[in-house]
C-alpha cells in the first residue's frame, strides 16, 4: 500500500455538511460505492462525497457507526479510539488516533457526534465537528484541528439504506495538499468495504439503539 493511499484511508472516517458552491466531479466508482470530490472554497484540501446503498436495519447501521470501540475493526491503522464523554444517548464526545507511516508524524482527533432521525421519513443525519480543545494534546500526535461530516442515511423500500457521507478535514502539520488530493479516491472506497463487511457480519443484527427507528 502507498503511502499516500495509508493517509488518504485515515481521512476517510470522517464527514461533513458541504456548504462550497464548486461541482461535484465523479473521480472513481465501484459497482456500489460512488466517490465525488470538488474545491474547496476556504481549504488547500478536497472536500469528498460518497454515495452507497447497503442491505441492513436503520439500527444496524447506526450501532456499527456509533461503535467507537470497535473503529479498528473498519477503518485501518486506527491506533485506539475510545468515548471521552457522553452527553445523551445520541450526543457524544469521543477520541481516535492514528498510526501514519514515516515520517508523517501520527495524528489524532477530538470530535463531538449528534445524530438525529426525521419521524416521517425515518432518515437519520449525524453531524460531526472536531472539538480539539475537549481533551488534552497527546505526546507524540499532532492533533487534527479542522474536522466537520455528515453521515445522511435514507432508508429505501426495498429494505436498502441509501448512505450519502459527506467529508471535510485538514490534517494539521506539514503534510502537503498535493499528496492528500493526489490519492483522494482510495481511501473512502477500503473504508466503506470494510463497513459492509462489518454489517455482513452480523455483528449489529439484534442491536436496537436509543432513539432510531427501524
Amino acid at each position: 500500500m502507498t503511502r499516500i493511499t495509508f493517509i488518504l484511508i485515515f481521512l476517510s472516517t470522517f464527514c461533513f455538511d458541504l456548504k462550497s458552491q464548486s461541482s461535484w466531479e465523479t473521480v472513481k466508482e465501484t459497482d456500489d460505492i460512488i466517490v465525488y470530490t470538488r474545491k474547496s472554497e476556504n481549504s488547500k484540501y478536497k472536500e469528498v462525497k460518497i454515495t452507497m446503498t447497503i442491505s441492513c436495519t436503520m439500527n444496524e447501521l447506526v450501532a456499527a457507526l456509533e461503535d467507537v470501540d470497535a473503529h479498528k475493526e473498519w477503518v485501518p491503522y486506527t491506533i485506539d479510539s475510545k468515548m471521552i464523554k457522553k452527553d445523551s444517548d445520541s450526543k457524544f464526545y469521543y477520541y481516535v488516533s492514528s498510526d501514519f507511516p514515516f515520517p508523517a508524524k501520527d495524528r489524532d482527533v477530538a470530535i463531538y457526534y449528534e445524530r438525529e432521525q426525521a419521524v416521517d421519513s425515518k432518515v437519520v443525519i449525524t453531524r460531526s465537528e472536531a472539538a480539539p480543545d475537549i481533551l488534552p494534546k497527546s505526546d507524540g500526535f499532532i492533533r487534527v484541528p479542522v474536522f466537520s461530516s455528515t453521515y445522511t442515511l435514507t432508508p429505501k423500500d426495498d429494505g436498502v439504506i441509501h448512505i450519502e457521507y459527506l467529508l471535510k478535514v485538514s490534517p494539521g502539520g506539514k503534510l502537503p495538499a498535493w499528496i492528500i488530493n493526489l490519492g483522494v479516491t482510495k481511501g473512502p472506497i477500503k473504508t466503506m468495504e470494510s463497513l459492509i463487511k462489518l454489517i455482513d457480519s452480523g455483528k449489529y443484527s439484534k442491536h436496537n439503539v436509543v432513539g432510531v427507528e427501524n
